[in-house]
This record gives structure tokens, C-alpha cells and sequence, in this order.
């Protein structure tokens, strides 16, 4: 709590020892955190990083000390043993005005030099990537999913278990997956992380294929290829390098020609195929208004939206395009196909299962969905623009 400001005495030692503090502190803190509340380690990423990110928490602190002493909180269970932890381990919340404004500058000086909050951004620069973390809290959240995905059950006790065993080494520590708890009991993951990444390979079906990425023999419809063949640029040139592109960058190729492209998607008119172009190269700072030109923008570009492009509906993300229908669309029915599945009385086969099924129902209907609207597009272009 905030004791009387009694001026800034200790404001340097403070901020001296919070800017060299390291992310292997936080983390952890996290994970005895995690012990304390018979979770396993592991935890989802986007978990991971905002409970060993330490200029939240320190934000975190100082909004929950400002409502305590206005008395309109009081501090839960879980954020009274996490702050005894960070004590234990040596970066708890200073006492004192000075120490504290010195912790807080120091904090966010160690935040600049180690990138702590940049890594959210590096977390999250790719569609797959945030897809897959949205898919991870989802499923094992509290509300809504199993968050008995990361529990620990008791396997047995570090006193009697025999060395070179199931769970103890010939040195008698722990194996992979195994911790000793209280009163020596060793307590085991539930689910292996391995197990628990398949969970995500639905949904990231789904974004792979909305991003135009599973597609290893060339381009997807209307694009060239990442590595285009000389006589036919919608084929690849190589197979290796199309696979590792797409895997690897997200490159997805370039649109084709008008005059190509039109062949395969004659639901696009001229005009239609500008617009898009201009669309894709725009860079709004801050456009949150779809009321005016059906799009929006924000940080130069990095996200934007149309309401309707030549996929139809559909969300840019770093430049790479997600349409609604064929990307979004299954996506929500790969996660909530999982949601299903891990509340079942086998989570990651319930999950895994769960999940496939709803990415084919949701492609079903993202396919008739945009199949529909190509369709009826088609027919305008050809009452509009007989020449084309």
C-alpha cells in the first residue's frame, strides 16, 4: 500500500534495481504463481506473457493500491499470494513514494532496453499467429472452454516413488512433466504441451487457407505464384521454395493482370479490381468509420477492413488478406467445433475432433456464402459490362 509521500529518497537505488531486473525474474514469479494454483507451467501464450510482463503488473499494482486505499477494492485471493510471491522473490512493490516512483521509471526503462512490450506486437504480427493465441485462451478459458487443459494431478510422493521410475530420475529428480509439490507429492501435467498445440491445427487450417497458403502448386485463384513459373505464373517453379515461402513468410504471390484475372474471376468488374487495388496500398493512420467508404484503418495500414473487396467482406492484416467468408467464416466454426470438444470427457481428442468438424461445416458455409455473392456479381458485370 502507499504509505504519506515523504519525498523522493530511494527514487534512484529503486529505479536502478528495477531496470536491471530480467525477464527470467518475472517469469518466475509466474510460474510459482502457476504452482500455487495447482496449474501446470505451461500456460497459454498470451498467459505466459501479460503474468511475466512487468510493466502491467506494475501498473497493475498501482491501480489496484489506488482502489484499496479509495476502499473500492479489496485485493482477491490469487493477487494477494502473487504479490507475496514477487516479494519472496525480491521484485515486489516498493514501500514509500520515492521507491516506488523509482521502481516504476526503472520498470519502464528495462521495458524499453528488453523489449518487453514490443514482443506482443512480434507475439501477434502474422494472422496465424493471433488466430492460433485467440484459439488458445478460448479453449482454455473459464467461461467458455476447459481450463482443466493445464491442471496437474498427483502421481504419487518423491518419498516413496523409486529413483529411475516413471517420474524420478536415477538422481531422483523429477522427469519431463513432473514436479514436486507440497509435502513432496508429485504432481504431473494432465496434458502434454504438444497435445494441447494440436488443438490449434483447425483453426489454423482455416487461416492458411483464407490467407491463400494451401495452395503448394501454385497461386491461389486470380494470384501468381510465390515463385512463379516463367510460361504460366500461376503455376510454382519449384515445389520446395512454393511450400517454404508460404510456410515460412506468408507470401502468397501477386495479383494477376486484369486481363488474366477476369478469366477466373469474372465476377469482378474493372472498376471493382482499381478499387481493390488502392484498397491493398492504402495506409490510414486512424480511419474507425465504415459509414463513408465501407472501410477502416488503423496504425498506417497494418489493419484494415472492406466491406466489400474482390473476396468480398474482408480483414487485411499486415497485407495479407482474410476474407470473411472462406477464412473467417470456417475459422469460427474450427473454434467453436473445439469449444465443444474439450468440455467433452476427452479434451484433446473431443477438441482435435470437434475442431475438424466444425472447420468443414464452416467452410461449407463460407463456400456457399461467397459462391452465392460471386454468383450474383457475375450476372451484374455481365448486364453493366457486356464487353468484359
Amino acid at each position: 500500500m502507499l504509505r504519506k509521500p515523504r519525498g523522493l529518497g530511494g527514487f534512484f537505488d529503486a529505479a536502478q534495481e528495477a531496470y536491471g531486473e530480467g525477464r527470467e525474474e518475472w517469469s518466475k514469479a509466474f510460474r510459482e504463481g502457476r504452482k500455487a494454483q495447482n496449474k501446470t507451467e505451461n500456460a497459454p501464450r498470451m498467459t505466459e506473457m501479460t503474468g511475466a510482463y512487468s510493466t502491467g503488473i506494475r501498473a497493475k499494482e498501482l491501480a489496484d493500491d489506488a482502489l484499496v486505499n479509495l476502499g473500492l477494492k479489496k485485493l482477491s485471493q490469487n493477487e494477494t499470494d502473487a504479490r507475496l510471491i514477487r516479494e519472496d522473490l525480491g521484485i515486489g512493490a516498493k514501500k514509500g513514494l520515492g521507491p516506488r516512483l523509482g521502481q516504476v521509471a526503472g520498470t519502464i526503462g528495462a521495458d524499453l532496453t528488453q523489449d518487453n512490450t514490443r514482443s506482443f506486437y512480434w507475439l501477434l504480427n502474422a494472422a496465424q499467429a493471433t488466430g492460433n493465441v485467440i484459439n488458445e485462451s478460448v479453449l482454455g478459458s473459464k467461461l467458455i472452454g476447459n481450463p482443466a487443459l493445464y491442471d496437474k494431478k498427483i502421481v504419487g510422493n518423491v518419498k516413496t516413488a523409486p529413483k529411475g521410475g516413471q517420474y524420478l530420475d536415477p538422481k531422483g529428480s523429477p522427469r519431463k512433466g513432473v514436479s514436486i509439490g507440497e509435502g513432496g507429492n508429485l504432481e504431473k501435467r494432465k496434458f502434454e504441451p504438444g497435445h494441447l498445440a494440436a488443438l490449434g491445427i483447425p483453426t489454423g487450417i482455416a487461416i492458411n487457407t483464407g490467407l491463400g497458403l494451401m495452395t503448394p502448386f501454385g497461386g491461389a485463384e486470380g494470384y501468381k505464384a510465390a515463385i512463379p513459373d516463367e510460361e504460366d505464373p500461376t503455376k510454382t517453379a519449384n515445389v520446395v521454395g512454393e511450400v517454404g515461402l508460404k510456410y515460412m513468410m506468408g507470401s502468397t504471390g501477386k495479383l494477376l493482370p486484369y486481363s488474366e484475372f477476369s478469366q477466373v474471376r469474372p465476377d469482378v468488374s474493372p472498376e471493382e479490381y482499381k478499387a481493390y487495388q488502392a484498397f491493398k496500398y492504402d495506409k490510414p493512420i486512424f480511419d474507425v468509420n465504415p459509414f463513408d467508404d465501407g472501410r477502416m484503418g488503423i496504425m498506417a495500414g497494418a489493419v484494415k477492413t472492406t466491406d466489400e473487396g474482390i473476396h468480398g467482406p474482408e480483414l487485411q492484416f499486415l497485407g495479407r488478406s482474410l476474407p470473411v467468408t472462406t477464412g473467417i467464416v470456417p475459422y469460427i466454426g474450427a473454434l467453436a467445433g473445439g469449444v465443444a470438444g474439450v468440455r467433452s470427457n476427452r479434451p484433446i481428442l473431443g477438441g482435435f475432433g470437434g475442431g475438424m468438424a466444425g472447420l468443414a461445416a464452416g467452410q461449407v458455409v463460407g463456400q456457399l456464402l461467397e459462391s452465392e455473392r460471386r454468383r450474383r456479381n457475375t450476372v451484374e458485370n455481365q448486364l453493366e459490362n457486356p464487353q468484359y
